[in-house]
């Protein structure tokens, strides 16, 4: 799989309430854009993406049968976060989030969604849509009220009819879909679908491209669009079947053997299967959280079984986190000195990086507060390291044209740059 994710709060809103999880170990994939407002929307796609973290093992080792069953609760577990956090900021029925989950098994895709984020499969010269808006005008269309291409402009389009957060019990909708070798799914949330033709999606994902840069490109058109709401785009390109049949391939080995050869070779394949297993089990890596000797955060993996190894950091986006500007966050998680377990080196820099995120947050409100104690110098400092760590574009520009205001320099603006916004990108 070749798989790329970009996502960029747009031109209108404040803040980024859409969110997106892409694991090419697991082959599992979400995205979800959040409502309620800056303050709960965020929150909101955020939770809903942990959850989903919380089961991307389980549902990457499923079988088939299994796989529907792990995809309703990986949601109704998403539902369940989002209720709770309502409840204790008095905000129940004023937050919640789309949410398109899949992942790959063999040749097919399974998903599961609630809201208007879709998903897409583009196969050759189709295009199609997989998933259903749940929306007002979705159904209007299905009374044969409106047309889709009336829909597609209605001024209640955007008024979504099931969403994950709204009720005790949900009902996403799951299915599967058979897949080819070359197959491109996007997944998707409406601030892409809403600011650009599926013509004009069709044409960057059918380019020659790699999966990370036909992401950003999707990211880039809908900039150019206007940008009114925050988008994000993953795109998965289908190369080959994630996991082969060792049961088939035994039985064509055996074919024609005599039975104390097909005994043998059976012995034989047995012991090799056995051996790699064992080897899996003493090599494979613990991967944890923790801060190095400089008091910075990381990412890193040691060899319980092999200490002559020592430990291994794994490379993060460029951002130093340090332990002290983000104590405040790390409380829930223990004591991150001494090392918090994560299943994969995904979840690990994608907790990681949202660590780093809310850090910066806190970072641009002391920035405001020294702004707003007469103390520029303290205030450029912190807004300076705040940048470095992933702080909001939006925000950070504001507090420099405070700060500017304050104190009259003539500092320039950072702008906001039109064709990056947040991206990450996994090949397999």
């Amino acid at each position: 799989m070749d798989v790329g994710a970009a996502t960029h709060p747009g031109y209108v809103r404040e803040g980024n309430e859409d969110g997106f999880f892409a694991s090419g170990e697991h082959a599992v994939f979400a995205v979800a854009d959040g409502m309620g407002g800056h303050e709960h929307g965020e929150i909101a796609s955020h939770l809903a993406l942990e959850a989903i973290i919380r089961h991307a093992d389980a549902i990457s080792h499923a079988a088939p049968t299994e796989l529907p069953t792990l995809l309703h609760q990986s949601m109704q577990d998403a539902n369940t976060a989002i209720l709770s956090q309502a409840i204790t900021q008095d905000a129940r029925n004023r937050m919640g989030t789309t949410l398109v989950l899949a992942t790959i098994y063999h040749d097919r895709l399974y998903f599961a969604h609630l809201g208007d984020s879709r998903l897409y499969l583009l196969r050759g010269d189709l295009f199609t849509q997989l998933t259903r808006d749940h929306s007002l005008v979705q159904a209007m269309v299905d009374r044969g009220e409106l047309t889709p291409d009336e829909a597609a402009i209605h001024p209640l389009r955007h008024q979504i009819t099931r969403v994950v957060g709204n009720e005790d019990h949900i009902s996403p909708e799951i299915a599967s879909q058979a897949l080819e070798p070359g197959d491109v799914i996007l997944l998707c949330t409406d601030g892409l679908s809403g600011a650009i033709s599926a013509e004009a999606v069709k044409a960057i994902i059918s380019t020659p491209r790699g999966a990370q840069e036909k992401a950003d490109a999707l990211v880039q058109a809908a900039l150019d669009a206007g940008g009114p709401d925050n988008i994000t785009a993953l795109v998965i390109g289908y190369l080959t079947p994630r996991l082969s049949s060792p049961a088939r391939r035994h039985a064509t080995a055996l074919n024609g053997l005599s039975s104390w050869q097909s005994w043998l070779l059976s012995t034989g394949i047995g012991i090799i299967v056995l051996a790699g297993l064992l080897c899996w089990h003493y090599l494979h890596p613990f991967i944890y959280i923790t801060t190095n000797t400089r008091g910075e955060l990381g990412v890193y993996k040691r060899w319980p079984l092999l200490p002559m190894l020592g430990k291994a950091i794994i490379p993060t986006s460029g951002f130093t986190l340090m332990y002290d500007e983000a104590r405040p966050l790390l409380t829930k998680y223990g004591d991150i000195r001494k090392g918090i377990a994560v299943k994969n080196q995904d979840i690990g820099l994608f907790l990681l990086q949202d660590i780093a995120k809310q850090t910066a947050a806190n970072l641009l409100e002391t920035a405001k507060q020294q702004i707003e104690h007469g103390n520029p110098t303290a205030a450029r400092e912190t807004l300076a390291h705040a940048k470095t760590i992933g702080a909001d574009p939006r925000l950070l520009h504001e507090l420099e044209t405070m700060m500017n205001l304050h104190t009259g320099d003539k500092l320039p603006a950072p702008g906001m740059p039109a064709s990056h916004g947040e991206n990450t990108s996994l090949k397999h």
